[in-house]
């Protein structure tokens, strides 16, 4: 897969599942929603919950992106480096809503979004990948 067919790839899909590893046992897998940011990965979690706690003490983490055109999806494996942001929660919350629901959210619910990011302990979780496996 060329540079340009990664970025395509990471750029036109919404999901994406994340390992990370566990204290004990198997890596734990969690799919959510992501957006980019230039090469970087944005997903919003909360601090309390298990990929908030773990990344923060131990920032190796997989990231899997699965195209959502068929039959022959191709993927995307990356290898990177977590890091936990306090900043910033509400804006990617408000761009993932806009992945969700395929249209931006409108600034009118930003106040309903401020009350639940600090309800939930909203955080940003930025993975910088270091390396890729894929298959197109």
């Amino acid at each position: 897969m060329t540079p340009e067919e990664r970025k395509k790839l990471l750029e036109e899909n919404r999901y994406c599942v994340v390992g990370y590893n566990r204290n004990e046992g198997p890596p734990a897998l969690s799919p959510v929603y992501y957006v980019m940011d230039g090469d970087d990965i944005l997903i919003s979690t909360q601090a309390g919950r298990a990929k908030g706690r773990v990344l923060a003490r131990n920032p190796e983490v997989s990231v899997c992106i699965l195209s959502e055109k068929h039959p022959s999806a191709p993927y995307i494996t990356v290898y990177g480096r977590a890091k936990i942001e306090k900043e910033g929660a509400v804006d990617l919350m408000m761009r993932i809503g806009g992945v969700m629901t395929g249209s931006p959210v409108s600034e009118a619910v930003r106040p309903a979004i401020e009350k639940r990011a600090e309800e939930e302990g909203r955080v940003v979780l930025r993975i910088s990948p270091e390396s890729y496996i894929g298959r197109d």
